[in-house]
């Protein structure tokens, strides 16, 4: 899978934009706030609906553009697809469509995978488990657009949950509305927990192996999910439910008390340990940096393994986060394999790359191509 040219209209700083890519290698350099970013976001846009950098679509809007438009020619095994995706501030919506037909979002994600590498991914390593969380659920998100469906599910019940436990506090021990809540809870979460568990398994094993090779096997990763709920290899949903039913009733007075939701996927965490030790405390920014190539490299197989197409590699000005050693790492274990987009305030920073691919020059939101590779 790879996309073959890109059309943007009023996104950001891109007033028109028009590029055919190279579909393995790609290059953009340029000095910051020029727009090197935006492309790849708006990359990213394309294939998810969403941006990686704000939550309110108006922020990707032109300034005194009422909308904003991103297209891209995508190639894969069944052929060639168009992608478009207009995003429109008055009235507020978002319109998807492949070949001129205009869809669901929840049938037009899946036809584009992305994966993302920027600096701000270090915080899967040393930030809340809300950032890790975050992590896996997009991985699985990537691949069963259900998942984000089930997701948003939860959350609603969750909110009217924690909406009854705080007005009424331990009067709504026992009460029927609880109960209720109770089932929907157990019901979804478990299903949530299933996947997440399924895609920890595929992904633990992927990333040991790729934290092997870029440690020269002198380190070893290990993934473990937390949780409240008693955890046995190979259950199912109905365990999964039983089992979150069982520990809400065992932490029903405190939840009472604190007027939330102790119990659930959401309270969930994903260990990381390099050799035994937890890495959110006491790994290194060299270790941390290596942790999550890692992680990200496990997520093209994981990818790849469950669609059965590489997915569009896109790497925001991480190789000034990486020393020469884990830069040449990267270029092994990725180049050739997929499309790869790459940004860099200088040329310079590609240097490890053998084959060819396409150099561009950004500059106040123009797009450049050089004539040469590098």
């Amino acid at each position: 899978m790879y996309i073959e040219a890109v059309k943007l209209h009023n996104f950001r700083n891109y007033s028109q934009l028009e590029l055919t890519l190279d579909e393995r290698l790609n290059f953009f350099v340029g000095e910051n706030a020029q727009g090197k970013t935006n492309l790849l976001e708006a990359l990213f846009f394309a294939a998810t609906g969403r941006s990686f950098r704000t939550r309110n679509d108006e922020e990707l809007i032109r300034w005194g553009q009422d909308s904003c438009e991103v297209a891209v020619r995508v190639v894969h095994k069944r052929g060639a697809e168009k992608l478009h995706l207009l995003c429109r501030q008055n009235p507020k919506q978002k319109l998807y469509s492949s070949n001129g037909l205009q869809l669901p979002r929840a049938d037009y994600l899946g036809r584009l995978y992305p994966v993302l590498f920027t600096p701000e991914d270090l915080a899967i390593v040393k930030g809340a488990p809300q950032q890790r969380r975050k992590f896996f659920d997009e991985q699985i998100s990537k691949i069963y657009p259900i998942y984000e469906i089930e997701l948003k599910r939860f959350s609603r019940v969750l909110r009217q949950r924690n909406r009854l436990l705080k007005l009424r506090q331990e009067k709504s021990l026992g009460s029927p509305e609880l109960e209720s809540w109770n089932e929907q809870l157990a019901v979804l979460g478990a299903r949530i927990m299933q996947r997440r568990l399924f895609a920890l398994r595929r992904l633990s094993l992927l990333s040991r192996l790729a934290h092997r090779r870029l440690t020269g096997g002198e380190e070893t990763l290990v993934l473990q999910y937390q949780s409240a709920v008693p955890l046995r290899e190979g259950a199912g949903e109905d365990e999964l439910q039983s089992g979150i039913l069982a520990v809400l009733r065992e932490q029903a007075r405190r939840e009472a008390r604190l007027g939330q939701t102790l119990v659930g996927p959401h309270r969930d965490d994903v260990r990381l340990l390099i050799n035994g030790k937890s890495a959110h405390l006491y790994a290194s920014q060299g270790q941390q940096r290596t942790l999550v190539l890692a992680l990200k490299l496990a997520e093209i197989e994981f990818i790849r393994g469950e669609s059965g197409e590489f997915p569009l590699l896109l790497l925001d000005d991480v190789f000034s986060e990486l020393d020469g050693k884990r830069r040449k790492l990267l270029v092994e274990s990725i180049e050739g394999r997929v499309q790869t987009m790459l940004t860099a305030t200088a040329a310079e920073r590609f240097a490890f790359f053998r084959r060819s691919g396409k150099l561009f020059t950004i500059t106040r939101g123009e797009v450049f191509p050089s004539e040469s590779h590098l």
